[in-house]
């Protein structure tokens, strides 16, 4: 301690644009502060694990002069840091050769003073500028608390600012504070000489409270668990009743995202339908309108009409991780996910796959054992995916009757949760057969404290992923639609037929669906789709799923519903699957035996070349990548094989 107090001053920061770093515990609200001072559009969760990369942005002009924002990942200790804590380690001691600090924002949870300052001195003794940010000042009346910070701030010797990272409240005087230490030079502060020891540590910060007096409690129970908290957490978390519980809740908001998006479904579906024949309409007989009106309208129609399902889909689980309750899921999921050799932090990433395997994948980052990471990377394709639920909708709407809304809710809620069992099954077959060395698992992971949503940030975060899932489809869906249309109207000419005898001669001509080049792709494929008792038609779709799953939609929305005069597009496309039959037969193409294998081809295939790419690259193992896209989709034909047939040998048409 005394070979500390001997250090001098460091001098101040030259004036320049700074480099601020957020750092701190997990859980402390760093990315909810980041994405207020930014303005950015950083994903944020209430449960930690989300931030496995260091994010960057520009302060927000609103705030005073600009600065660099770096938000680091959360750390619980530099001791044997896991590799998400190491990379903030290193930025913390200016170890990373991209990121160079000037000065730090520790962001503390201000209702757990103790254990998130006793890390402050391991960034206090870096002697570059730090201010602190306190958090969840907003959960003091519940817990009774209060806090002088004026006092506090002389006591530790470093300026404190309150804020509320979902509100924006008290960032301009942050950032203001942050300009001023970075103009001085850095002070000697109690921070500074701290213990190194983590427990020391802990201690030390807690009698400097008890001694300052800064800190105010009714120093009760509630000072370890909020009454209100432990209230729901009874009943939420009871052994028994827990889970149902959780699937009652993903149920209802899966009911949630049929009956409260139809209105806007129907809206937009007529609005695309009434764009698409205005264009036929206005050049009856010209190719090119029929281009543009089926081919690109009506494609980028036929899943856009699922986009407020995609909107409520975020809008729900932004509010129910705001809201404190998604962290409980992973509290309920980690003993039967420990025990098929996950780690309890799979969780994470696990239900990031339900908005993306992509970010899934990165998230995957922050499970400290090398072989529960690769196990956990490895079922992620498991997940059901946002690009899936256009074609469970699509699929549920056409076995369903068109009012039974919980039926299709409850529907949802099944795959969405089988997906979790599924993957848990793999985890634990591969665990015993492949990756035989099994390793403690222990889920080391704070429950926050219940809090009511903030509205204006839920709506601002589910609008923007949901319209980051449009602008990451939107490509892909215009592409392989305006393809699929081109090579389902055009063919060979040799053999087209044709009114004139000329045509015949010509490469390529106008040609009937059955002999397109879609159609005699299709046909060549057709003995392999059999046995899933669909035909080529189908097969095509499948086949144009691979660039992206939701293309599946556009592509039947082309193939089915090709002549572009219904007066609305999701029905008619539905009425169309419906009365398909077999070339030369009666017998329906999409009967309830056919559409749940369909579901169960979509289910386990993996249908993304971007998460094969992203795979690799995480993994550095080509083989890895390619054995799980040959493995999910190779299972997924012969689950939907085995689901058909079985179905049809009961009796299920």
């Amino acid at each position: 301690m005394g070979a500390v107090d001997l250090l001098a001053p460091d001098p101040p920061v030259l004036a320049k644009t700074l480099t601020v770093c957020l750092v701190g515990m997990p859980n402390a609200g760093k990315t909810s502060l980041m994405n207020q001072l930014t303005g950015g559009h950083l994903h944020t969760a209430n449960y930690p694990g989300v931030t496995v990369t260091y994010s960057r942005g520009k302060s927000a002009s609103r705030w005073g002069p600009e600065m660099h924002l770096v938000d680091i990942p959360g750390v619980h200790s530099p001791f044997e840091p896991s590799p998400e804590e190491d990379l903030a380690c290193q930025i913390i001691a200016g170890r990373h050769k991209a990121v160079q600090p000037d000065a730090f924002i520790l962001v503390a949870d201000a209702t757990q003073l103790e254990r998130h300052l006793k890390f402050a001195g391991h960034v206090a003794r870096q002697g570059r500028p730090l201010v602190v940010a306190l958090t969840m000042t907003d959960l003091f009346p519940r817990l009774r608390l209060s806090v002088d910070v004026p006092k506090l701030a002389d006591a530790l010797g470093v300026p404190m600012v309150v804020v509320d990272g979902r509100t924006g409240e008290g960032s301009a005087e942050l950032l203001a504070q942050v300009k001023l230490a970075a103009e001085r030079p850095v002070p000697m502060n109690v921070l500074r000489r701290l213990p190194e020891d983590p427990v020391e540590a802990y201690r030390a910060v807690d009698e400097l409270l008890e001694r300052s007096g800064a800190l105010i409690s009714a120093r009760s129970e509630v000072l370890t668990a909020d009454r209100i908290t432990a209230r729901i957490d009874r009943i939420v978390l009871h052994r028994y009743f827990g889970f149902p519980i959780f699937f009652v809740i993903l149920a209802g908001l899966f009911a949630a995202i049929f009956w409260a998006a139809r209105p806007f479904m129907e809206g937009i579906d007529a609005a695309f339908s009434a764009a698409g024949n205005l264009v036929i309409e206005a050049l009856p007989g010209n190719v090119l309108a029929r281009f543009v009106g089926e081919g690109l309208i009506g494609g980028v129609g036929a899943v856009a009409v699922f986009f407020p399902q995609i909107v409520i889909l975020f809008f729900l689980m932004t509010m129910l991780e705001d809201s404190g309750y998604l962290a409980r899921g992973a509290a309920l999921v980690d003993r039967p996910l420990s025990a098929l050799g996950l780690h309890g932090r799979s969780f994470v990433p696990m239900i990031s796959g339900f908005a993306c395997a992509i970010p899934a994948v990165f998230a995957a980052r922050s499970i400290p054992s090398h072989r529960e990471r690769l196990l956990t990377i490895w079922i992620l394709p498991l997940m059901s995916c946002s690009a899936r639920l256009p074609v469970y909708a699509l699929l549920l709407a056409a076995l369903l009757p068109a009012h039974a809304a919980w039926t299709a809710g409850f529907s949802l809620a099944g795959i969405y949760l089988l997906s979790l069992v599924a993957g848990a099954l793999v985890a634990g077959m591969t665990s015993r057969l492949v990756l035989r060395k099994r390793f403690l698992s222990v889920l080391a992971m704070e429950l926050p404290l219940y809090r009511r949503p903030q509205w204006k940030p839920i709506f601002r975060v589910s609008w923007l992923r949901s319209s980051s899932y449009l602008k990451r489809a939107g490509v892909p869906i215009v592409v392989v639609s305006a393809a699929l249309w081109l090579l389902s109207n055009f063919g060979f000419g040799s053999h087209t037929p044709v009114e004139a005898a000329v045509s015949s001669a010509t490469l390529v001509a106008q040609a009937d669906l059955e002999n397109s080049f879609a159609g005699r792709l299709g046909h060549t494929l057709e003995p392999v789709l059999k046995p899933m008792g669909v035909d080529w038609r189908v097969g095509v779709g499948l086949i144009s799923a691979f660039a992206a799953r939701e293309v599946f939609v556009s592509s039947m929305a082309i193939i089915f519903h090709v002549s572009g005069d219904e007066q609305d597009q999701q029905p008619g496309l539905l009425e169309q699957m419906r009365s398909a039959t077999f070339a030369n037969t009666s017998q329906h193409v999409f009967t309830p035996a056919t559409i749940i294998g369909l579901i169960v081809f979509f289910f386990f295939s993996l249908q993304c070349f971007s998460t094969v790419a992203v795979v690799r690259k995480e993994t550095n193992s080509s083989r890895f990548a390619v054995s799980q896209l040959l493995f999910y989709t190779g299972f997924g034909y012969v689950a939907a094989v085995m689901f058909v047939q079985g179905l049809r040998f009961l009796g299920v048409s």
